[in-house]
């Protein structure tokens, strides 16, 4: 496996400076290479799940030594009904060796957020025949480059371009998206970023089965997630309009999503109207985060964050939520979110998962947990909730669905988000300006607020 001293590394950066695509080889390297530490090797783990389903958990870092014939061996003598994995990544070509094993053994894999699965991992996992993995489960970053071998720079070149057509090729092979190692890429390997349920739908990382009797059979009863398959969301373009025309106004998962709009649109207000709102919208007893807590705790934790970022604007990401309702309603997504302090001049911005229990009959969460997707470092200015605009807003004004429902749904969801953006100084077109020419900027004297 090929390693790289850091002067090496900087040549590669240096040629990346006058030609992009050696910029990418650059970071392809880093994706590649082993990581510098000793790990224990690969063991395995025999899982009892739901009654009729057992698994085979496969534990520790890839490293160049592991051989996934040992993991031929377990499969055959165990003969479980899916594999699973405990493991922070490692070396991706074994990882991937290990994914075509999987693939042979025409095995099933599951993943579920507690256990982790990231890295070189992902490329394990999507071996799968048939896949399965919670939002959130599966994480991505570029991994560490490490070792003092010397390597010749055109040789390094050369053997960095093979091995990304052999992970494209694998990704391919899998009937994956390469989108999965794009992605990769963009994160820094300090970092890591979780797939969001939409991520894996779009690029086959789920298959198209989500595998409905393996999603209990990966954990115990008491970790099993609640998970629906029921797209709820309005649909993030017009191609999907035909779906969103076959939901009714006034539908469990319709009125779900509505809630879920509702609820991010009143914590973006001031504190004082936000917190009377929480108030009123959490059952006495939640199950908050896996524990149950009396609803002052939550309302403390609130006001809390509240007084940290006393200006916030948060809406779900569209197309995201999944929801199913039978008098209670089990969802999910993702919301995006800005948040600033003036009086401390700090900023907070990013993407998190999101789950709730709501009661359709008092109105009321009855469960609450989530997790944080991605943060981003330094932001100054909202831009994954500008781009959710713009995205609206192309629905709104080109969307051709002969239903209308989409249209409807994104101009009253772009007209609600825009207002929130307005509150933290965030402006759309100058006064005398052509519409053609309007575009978000930081809020000055000559700006058009939003909606006046």
């Amino acid at each position: 496996m090929l390693r790289m001293t850091t002067g090496e590394i900087q040549v590669l950066e240096g040629w990346g400076r006058m030609r992009k695509s050696v910029w990418l080889i650059s970071m392809l390297l880093a994706f590649v290479a082993l990581f510098g530490e000793a790990h224990a090797e690969i063991s395995y783990q025999r899982l009892d799940g739901a009654p009729g389903e057992r698994g085979l958990g496969i534990k520790g870092v890839f490293e160049f030594s592991d051989d996934p014939t040992k993991l031929v061996d377990e499969y055959k003598q165990y003969r479980p009904d899916y594999i699973t994995f405990d493991s922070p990544g490692g070396n991706v070509d074994t990882a991937i060796k290990f994914g075509r094993a999987i693939r042979a053994l025409n095995a099933r894999t599951i993943q579920i957020r507690a256990k982790e699965c990231a890295s070189a991992c992902a490329f394990a996992f999507v071996g799968g025949v048939e896949r399965f993995a919670e939002p959130g489960s599966i994480g991505v970053h570029r991994a560490s480059l490490s070792g003092d071998g010397a390597t010749d720079s055109k040789l390094a070149v050369s053997t960095v371009q093979g091995v990304t057509g052999e992970i494209i090729g694998y990704l391919t092979d899998m009937g994956v998206s390469p989108n999965l190692l794009q992605l990769s890429l963009s994160i820094d390997s300090s970092d890591i970023r979780y797939l969001t349920a939409a991520e894996m739908r779009d690029w086959n990382i789920n298959t198209p089965e989500n595998m409905p009797s393996a999603q209990e059979s990966a954990s115990p009863p008491s970790d099993a997630a609640q998970v629906s398959a029921t797209p709820a969301d309005m649909p993030s373009d017009s191609s999907d309009s035909e779906e969103a025309g076959a939901s009714e106004p006034g539908d469990l998962t319709t009125e779900a999503v509505d809630f879920v709009n509702r609820y991010n649109d009143e914590w973006s207000k001031d504190s004082a109207s936000a917190l009377a709102f929480m108030s009123g919208v959490y059952a006495d007893e939640v199950s908050f985060f896996g524990t149950s807590v009396d609803k002052d705790v939550i309302l403390k934790d609130k006001a809390t964050f509240a007084q940290r970022w006393p200006e916030r604007v948060y809406s779900v990401k569209p197309g995201s939520v999944t929801a199913s309702c039978a008098g209670k309603c089990e969802m999910s997504g993702i919301v995006e979110w800005f948040a600033r302090n003036k009086n401390t001049g700090k900023t907070s911005s990013g993407m998190a998962e999101f789950s709730y229990v709501w009661n359709t009959a008092s109105l009321q969460i009855e469960s609450e947990t989530g997790k944080v997707l991605a943060t981003d470092k330094a932001a100054k200015a909202p831009d994954r909730l500008i781009d959710q605009w713009i995205g609206l807003d192309d629905i709104c004004r080109g969307s051709t669905d002969r239903y209308g429902i989409a249209t409807e749904r994104a101009c009253k969801r772009r007209d609600a988000l825009g207002p929130l953006l307005d509150r933290v100084d965030w402006c759309y077109g100058h006064d005398g300006e052509a519409g053609m020419d309007w575009a978000w900027h930081k809020c000055d004297a000559n700006s058009l607020r939003y909606g006046k």
